[in-house]
């Protein structure tokens, strides 16, 4: 009788039975913090604000597989929103406010539209460091409905334009522009950032540098979309 009751219900299986019952508890409490505590598992994901200037909110987070960080600018301006992306369609004068551009041109492609393209940017970097160049696959989404443009650029590995002397070329970037119709008359934008500088220094200078250039070049984007020659550009 014992080695019949032995062979019904042996030892190893009640053991392997209270595992697999510690294994379901184990994975409904993961499943209740999934769907009731997502801040938990993605904390370090979240936008946070470090800063609030001349009505620009800067906001900052880790990135995963990152070294630096992202950052967000958004800010609120009494610009229609055909003034604002006629400044950004206007590639040539990036260099009189998108924040350290000293060249900025559209590389021409086969590949190309109106609305996907490549640009080069060349960008002055403080002394000792040498300047920074690179160039970014830009894509453009208009929803007229909802009145918003999305603009979002990569920097690219391949060279579609020759490295050049005296210039380190940036091949991971990445950057949005956000443009939302509050009114006919005031847009809000929002521009997100995230940079690795390349070269030796690199996470030495992509932090600040990242994010002085969201705040700056929204500053002066500000600025230069109360230029005329926008709004008349807007209107056609």
């Amino acid at each position: 009788m014992a080695i019949l009751k032995l062979f019904s219900n042996p030892p190893y299986l009640e053991r392997g039975r209270r595992y697999e019952a510690l294994q379901i508890v184990y994975l409904i409490k993961i499943t209740l913090i999934w769907f009731l505590c997502p801040a938990i598992l993605f904390a370090g994901y979240e936008w946070e604000l470090v800063d609030k200037e001349n009505g620009i909110a800067v906001y900052a987070r880790e990135v995963r597989g990152h070294s630096g960080r992202e950052f967000k600018g958004v800010c609120l301006v009494k610009q229609p929103i055909e003034v604002i992306g006629s400044v950004l369609s206007d590639i040539p004068s990036y260099p009189k406010w998108f924040y350290k551009c000293i060249e900025s041109r559209r590389i021409p492609s086969e590949n190309t539209s109106g609305h996907n393209l490549l640009l080069y940017i060349a960008i002055e970097t403080p002394w000792p460091f040498s300047d920074r160049d690179v160039v970014y696959k830009t894509a453009v989404t208009i929803d007229r409905a909802l009145g918003k443009v999305v603009i979002d650029s990569a920097a690219q590995k391949e060279q579609f334009v020759p490295l050049r002397s005296g210039y380190v070329r940036i091949t991971d970037s990445e950057n949005r522009w956000i443009l939302e119709r509050i009114s006919s008359a005031r847009t809000r934008i929002t521009f997100i950032n995230r940079t690795n500088a390349a070269g030796p220094f690199a996470n030495y200078i992509s932090d600040p540098g990242t994010r002085d250039t969201t705040v700056r070049s929204l500053k002066n984007l500000i600025k230069i979309a109360k230029d005329p020659k926008y709004a008349k550009a807007a209107t056609k």
